[in-house]
Protein backbone atom coordinates (compact mmCIF):
# COMPACT_ATOMS: atom_id res chain seq x y z
CA UNK A 1 0.00 0.00 0.00
CA UNK A 2 2.60 1.95 0.99
CA UNK A 3 4.59 1.33 -2.49
CA UNK A 4 1.13 2.58 -3.95
CA UNK A 5 0.37 5.56 -2.21
CA UNK A 6 4.00 6.64 -2.33
CA UNK A 7 5.05 5.67 -5.64
CA UNK A 8 2.13 5.11 -8.28
CA UNK A 9 -0.04 8.04 -7.07
CA UNK A 10 2.18 10.28 -5.82
CA UNK A 11 5.37 10.14 -7.27
CA UNK A 12 3.02 9.27 -10.86
CA UNK A 13 -0.44 10.17 -11.13
CA UNK A 14 0.12 13.57 -9.02
CA UNK A 15 3.23 14.72 -10.99
CA UNK A 16 1.25 13.47 -14.59
CA UNK A 17 -1.61 15.63 -13.72
CA UNK A 18 0.07 18.14 -12.31
CA UNK A 19 0.19 20.61 -15.48
CA UNK A 20 -3.93 19.99 -15.91
CA UNK A 21 -4.72 21.06 -12.51
CA UNK A 22 -2.93 24.18 -13.08
CA UNK A 23 -2.91 25.14 -16.78
CA UNK A 24 -6.85 24.32 -17.42
CA UNK A 25 -6.86 26.73 -20.11
CA UNK A 26 -5.01 24.58 -21.66
CA UNK A 27 -6.37 21.69 -21.06
CA UNK A 28 -10.39 22.55 -20.78
CA UNK A 29 -12.43 22.53 -17.27
CA UNK A 30 -13.37 19.12 -17.88
CA UNK A 31 -10.27 17.18 -18.09
CA UNK A 32 -9.20 19.58 -14.52
CA UNK A 33 -12.07 18.43 -13.12
CA UNK A 34 -11.39 15.22 -13.95
CA UNK A 35 -8.48 14.95 -12.00
CA UNK A 36 -9.66 16.60 -9.40
CA UNK A 37 -12.53 13.82 -9.02
CA UNK A 38 -9.55 11.15 -9.50
CA UNK A 39 -7.09 12.24 -6.39
CA UNK A 40 -10.09 12.45 -4.55
CA UNK A 41 -11.73 9.46 -4.75
CA UNK A 42 -7.70 7.71 -4.66
CA UNK A 43 -6.72 9.31 -1.83
CA UNK A 44 -10.52 8.07 -0.10
CA UNK A 45 -9.66 4.83 -0.99
CA UNK A 46 -5.96 5.08 0.02
CA UNK A 47 -7.56 6.48 3.59
CA UNK A 48 -9.67 3.39 3.62
CA UNK A 49 -6.77 0.76 2.97
CA UNK A 50 -4.48 2.19 5.71
CA UNK A 51 -7.00 3.13 8.48
CA UNK A 52 -6.57 -0.37 10.33
CA UNK A 53 -2.46 0.39 10.31
CA UNK A 54 -2.44 4.29 11.03
CA UNK A 55 -5.76 4.85 12.41
CA UNK A 56 -5.07 8.15 13.95
CA UNK A 57 -4.01 10.20 11.08
CA UNK A 58 -6.18 8.53 8.61
CA UNK A 59 -9.50 9.38 10.68
CA UNK A 60 -8.44 13.18 11.28
CA UNK A 61 -8.13 13.53 7.40
CA UNK A 62 -11.11 11.77 6.73
CA UNK A 63 -12.78 14.02 8.90
CA UNK A 64 -11.37 17.47 6.93
CA UNK A 65 -12.57 16.09 3.84
CA UNK A 66 -15.15 12.90 3.46
CA UNK A 67 -16.80 13.24 6.31
CA UNK A 68 -19.55 15.09 5.44
CA UNK A 69 -20.00 13.96 1.70
CA UNK A 70 -19.66 10.39 2.94
CA UNK A 71 -21.65 10.64 5.63
CA UNK A 72 -20.41 7.91 8.50
CA UNK A 73 -19.31 9.52 11.59
CA UNK A 74 -15.71 7.63 11.30
CA UNK A 75 -13.38 6.23 8.61
CA UNK A 76 -13.59 3.24 10.57
CA UNK A 77 -17.40 3.08 9.71
CA UNK A 78 -17.04 3.26 5.98
CA UNK A 79 -18.21 0.61 3.55
CA UNK A 80 -14.62 -1.65 2.32
CA UNK A 81 -13.84 -1.15 -1.22
CA UNK A 82 -15.07 -3.85 -3.59
CA UNK A 83 -13.59 -4.08 -7.38
CA UNK A 84 -15.60 -3.28 -9.62
CA UNK A 85 -15.12 -6.05 -12.45
CA UNK A 86 -16.88 -4.23 -15.26
CA UNK A 87 -14.48 -0.72 -15.12
CA UNK A 88 -11.56 -3.00 -15.44
CA UNK A 89 -10.06 -2.69 -18.85
CA UNK A 90 -6.67 -4.35 -19.37
CA UNK A 91 -5.82 -2.77 -22.66
CA UNK A 92 -6.12 0.57 -20.89
CA UNK A 93 -3.91 -0.57 -18.27
CA UNK A 94 -1.11 -1.43 -21.07
CA UNK A 95 -1.36 1.63 -22.21
CA UNK A 96 -1.16 3.85 -19.33
CA UNK A 97 2.12 1.71 -18.78
CA UNK A 98 3.56 2.48 -21.85
CA UNK A 99 3.22 6.47 -21.09
CA UNK A 100 4.27 6.23 -17.43
CA UNK A 101 7.61 4.15 -18.66
CA UNK A 102 8.27 6.64 -20.75
CA UNK A 103 7.87 10.14 -18.51
CA UNK A 104 9.48 8.15 -15.68
CA UNK A 105 12.44 7.52 -18.12
CA UNK A 106 12.71 10.79 -19.23
CA UNK A 107 12.87 11.94 -15.68
CA UNK A 108 15.12 9.60 -15.08
CA UNK A 109 17.51 10.72 -17.67
CA UNK A 110 16.97 14.28 -16.22
CA UNK A 111 17.92 12.82 -12.63
CA UNK A 112 21.13 11.51 -14.25
CA UNK A 113 21.95 14.30 -15.87
CA UNK A 114 21.35 16.28 -12.70
CA UNK A 115 18.96 18.55 -14.30
CA UNK A 116 15.58 20.21 -12.35
CA UNK A 117 12.33 17.59 -12.77
CA UNK A 118 11.01 20.89 -14.23
CA UNK A 119 14.01 21.67 -16.57
CA UNK A 120 12.53 22.71 -19.85
CA UNK A 121 13.40 20.25 -23.18
CA UNK A 122 13.37 21.80 -25.90
CA UNK A 123 13.13 18.64 -28.17
CA UNK A 124 11.97 15.37 -27.32
CA UNK A 125 12.38 12.70 -30.55
CA UNK A 126 10.47 9.21 -29.50
CA UNK A 127 11.32 6.64 -31.69
CA UNK A 128 8.38 3.90 -31.08
CA UNK A 129 9.35 1.25 -32.88
CA UNK A 130 5.96 0.06 -34.21
CA UNK A 131 3.03 2.73 -35.49
CA UNK A 132 0.61 0.66 -32.17
CA UNK A 133 3.11 2.33 -29.74
CA UNK A 134 3.45 5.59 -31.60
CA UNK A 135 -0.72 5.97 -31.51
CA UNK A 136 -0.48 5.33 -27.84
CA UNK A 137 2.17 8.08 -27.25
CA UNK A 138 0.39 10.30 -29.77
CA UNK A 139 -2.82 10.40 -27.66
CA UNK A 140 -1.13 10.76 -24.65
CA UNK A 141 1.12 13.58 -25.78
CA UNK A 142 -0.43 16.30 -23.94
CA UNK A 143 0.10 14.36 -20.85
CA UNK A 144 4.24 13.58 -21.47
CA UNK A 145 4.79 17.16 -22.46
CA UNK A 146 3.24 18.85 -19.86
CA UNK A 147 4.67 16.66 -16.80
CA UNK A 148 7.54 16.26 -18.70
CA UNK A 149 8.02 20.18 -19.39
CA UNK A 150 8.81 20.10 -23.44
CA UNK A 151 8.71 22.39 -26.25
CA UNK A 152 8.66 20.02 -29.10
CA UNK A 153 7.81 16.28 -29.63
CA UNK A 154 8.35 14.52 -32.12
CA UNK A 155 6.83 10.99 -32.14
CA UNK A 156 8.05 8.53 -34.81
CA UNK A 157 7.06 4.84 -35.76
CA UNK A 158 10.27 3.21 -36.50
CA UNK A 159 12.79 2.00 -34.39
CA UNK A 160 15.62 4.07 -33.62
CA UNK A 161 18.67 5.33 -31.48
CA UNK A 162 19.17 6.87 -28.20
CA UNK A 163 17.81 6.29 -24.45
CA UNK A 164 15.86 3.20 -24.14
CA UNK A 165 12.55 2.93 -22.26
CA UNK A 166 12.75 0.48 -19.44
CA UNK A 167 9.96 -2.48 -20.30
CA UNK A 168 9.27 -1.53 -23.74
CA UNK A 169 13.04 -2.26 -25.36
CA UNK A 170 11.17 -1.09 -28.92
CA UNK A 171 10.98 2.52 -27.89
CA UNK A 172 13.89 4.69 -27.74
CA UNK A 173 14.47 9.05 -27.41
CA UNK A 174 16.99 11.38 -28.03
CA UNK A 175 16.30 14.46 -25.71
CA UNK A 176 17.74 18.09 -26.75
CA UNK A 177 17.73 20.63 -23.63
CA UNK A 178 17.88 24.37 -23.87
Amino acid sequence: MRNFAWHIFCDQYIEAVKDRLYKPEVYGEEKRKAAQFTLYTVLYRILQLLAPITPHITEEIYQNLYADVVGQKSLQLTSWPEPEAERIDEEAERDGDLVVAVINEVRREKAEKRKPLNAAIKKLRIYAGKSKYAKIISENKEDIIGTCKISRLEILSEKGKGRQVQGFPEISFISEYS
